[in-house]
């Protein structure tokens, strides 16, 4: 599924907190709103996604680098959000996601929307009392009315700006937006479009209330974003990495329970051998020591966007990352490196350090080893890693091949 993401608008009324800088580059948990959109996105299989610019575009477009398209709305400051939708009318191909770039949300929103045929408009049922609202009018769960001017009594809640079409909606939508663009209207919002649509299609709303978000418009709305929705969604992400893993703690003291047993049968009959792990030396980065218990062990200093490479003989590899958190960051950080094989890409991995107090580097805080096994085909093979993003800017690396070795 396609996704576009508006992005084009100065937003003046954030000017006190921004210099006049975009709104999808305010920082929220040390990051810009707009990485956090396409983390989520990524994460949910969503894309590919256009990212439609105007103002600071050329700061928008080196923050999103290659995690999406970009074009640009020349007359950004003479149009509004309807006019840049319509730019994109020849790249949308059928379904798709449209956002808003001010929102902030927690990602189980987008989870539930995916989840749900048909065309969709995500709302919260416990807002919908301020002027600057979009609120949304339904009946049953049909979206009959969406617009800033409906009466608080008559609306059933607040639309986040985060709605999806199926094929037909799309066309729908875009033929809306076309016809209003012909007729001289390129200064309309894009929900003038919606609030036509809706009498055309069937549009069903989507309640999330419950969970965290925010549309950041004025600087209380940034503050709470900060303050008060953030810590929700960090939380949220936080009990899903300790449940999974301890599932996958589980998972593996299966697996090894298995492979020893299988060991034991195998050597029994056949003769001893033994499986070491080597680490591989590697091209790019720095050589350095880490202590980790007593022990030292030999890992690579990469920085951001500088890529490790490693030559394996082997088909199995044993890549092990470990983050360098900075100094007076939160003991638990979010980072993405991107994996290839060949020179072709063949994953993009999200993950979460925590610190490791047993590990020892120089004056750095150390976060725990993560680990991702690869499985490659027989042959000499050529395993790129490369830090993309996240909350830091160095991690240590290592890539380890098995040795049989027979005794």
């Amino acid at each position: 599924m396609q996704a576009v993401i508006l992005a084009a608008g100065m937003g003046s009324r954030l000017n006190t907190m921004t210099g006049g800088g975009s709104k999808a580059l305010v920082e929220i948990g040390g990051r810009p709103l707009i990485l956090h959109t396409l983390e989520a996105l990524a994460d949910h299989g969503v894309g590919p996604v256009l990212v439609i610019v105007g103002h600071e575009a050329d700061k928008l477009q080196e923050v999103i680098g290659d995690r999406a398209e970009v074009l640009l709305n020349e007359r950004f400051a003479e149009t509004n959000s309807l006019y840049s939708l319509w730019l994109a009318r020849d790249w949308v191909k059928g379904e798709f996601l449209l956002l808003n770039c001010d929102l902030f949300f927690d990602p189980q929103i987008l989870d539930e929307l995916l989840d749900e045929p048909g065309n969709v408009i995500a709302y919260d049922s416990t807002s919908s009392r301020g002027r600057e609202q979009t609120k949304v009018a339904l009946r049953k769960r049909r979206v009959v009315d969406i617009g800033k001017d409906l009466p608080a009594t008559s609306a059933r809640g607040e639309s986040l700006g985060m709605l999806k079409f199926d094929a037909g909606g799309a066309r729908t939508m875009l033929a809306t937006a076309s016809e209003l663009i012909a007729d001289g209207h390129e200064n309309a919002w894009v929900i003038e479009a919606t609030r036509i649509v809706c009498r055309q299609v069937e549009v069903f709303g989507l309640n999330v209330a419950g969970h965290a978000w925010a549309e950041i418009d004025f600087p209380y709305d940034l503050d709470v974003a900060r303050r008060e929705v953030w810590p929700k969604i960090y939380r949220g992400r936080w009990r899903k990495l300790v449940l999974w893993k301890r599932a996958r703690l589980g998972v593996i003291g299966i697996g090894l329970a298995v492979v020893a047993l299988g060991g034991w049968f195998l050597n029994s009959r056949m003769g001893p051998a033994s499986v070491d792990w080597e680490t591989v030396d590697v091209e790019g980065g720095q050589r350095v020591t880490l202590a980790h218990y007593a022990d030292e062990q030999r890992w690579w200093l990469a920085p951001k966007d500088s890529a490790i490479v490693a030559v394996v003989t082997n088909p199995e590899a044993d890549i092990q990352l470990r983050l360098l958190h900075p100094e007076g960051a939160t003991d638990s950080l979010r980072f993405v490196v991107a994996l290839s094989v060949d020179g072709e890409t063949v994953d993009w991995r999200a993950l979460t350090s925590v610190v490791d107090t047993a590990s020892r580097f120089a004056t750095w805080t150390v976060g725990d080893r993560d680990r991702i096994r690869l499985s490659l085909k027989p042959g000499t093979h050529r395993i790129s890693v490369t830090l993309v993003d996240g909350h830091a800017s160095l991690m240590l690396v290592r890539v380890r091949q098995p040795v049989i070795r027979e005794d």
